[in-house]
Parts: C-alpha cells; sequence; structure tokens
C-alpha cells in the first residue's frame, strides 16, 4: 500500500496491494491522515491490484468516508474489479462512493 499527492490535481491516491485486510490498517489510516493534512479534494482509492478484502476493510472504506466528509473531501474507488467489485456491490457501497470499474 502507498500514497501520492498530485498537488495540480489537489488529489491523493492511495494505491493498495493484493489483500486489503486487517492488516494494512495501520498504513491505511497512516495514509488517509497525511491526505487530509494535504488538504486534498479528493481521495483515490486505487483497487488496481487487490485480489482479496475483508470486512475490515469494509469499515477503513467507511472511516475514510466519514473522515472524509468533515474534510470537504470526495472519496473515489477507482479501478474495482473481480471479487472486490462483488464485495462492494453486495454491501451497496457503489451507493455510498463515487465507484469506477476497471
Amino acid at each position: 500500500m502507498q500514497g501520492s499527492h498530485d498537488e495540480t490535481a489537489n488529489k491523493y491516491n492511495i494505491s493498495l496491494g493484493k489483500n486489503f485486510d486487517f492488516e494494512g490498517h495501520h498504513e491505511f489510516r497512516k495514509l488517509l491522515k497525511e491526505a487530509f493534512e494535504q488538504k486534498t479534494a479528493r481521495l483515490l482509492i486505487d483497487f488496481d491490484v487487490v485480489e482479496y478484502m475483508d470486512s475490515s476493510a469494509l469499515g477503513m472504506l467507511m472511516l475514510a468516508k466519514h473522515e472524509s466528509e468533515s474534510q470537504d473531501c470526495i472519496v473515489e474507488l477507482v479501478n474495482v474489479h473481480g471479487f472486490s467489485e462483488k464485495v462492494l456491490r453486495i454491501v451497496e457501497f457503489d451507493k455510498l462512493f463515487t465507484f469506477k470499474t476497471k
């Protein structure tokens, strides 16, 4: 998992790893904090290489949504595909987030 800030576009990108699960929650929270410290207008959470996610990943996404609302920031889930897409659609996260499939 890694983060990058595009100052010109005022967006912050979190590129998730192969597994989006509880093991990565500290890193995810760290990257969220970094994104909001940058006063970014858009937070992109990139699922490009994600093959597996668990219920804690859903909690991390809800945390991002909750914190972004107080920061006046839009959260977008991008490159969603496969297992992740199925899970996110089942729990109707496509109705809570801007949702872009791969």
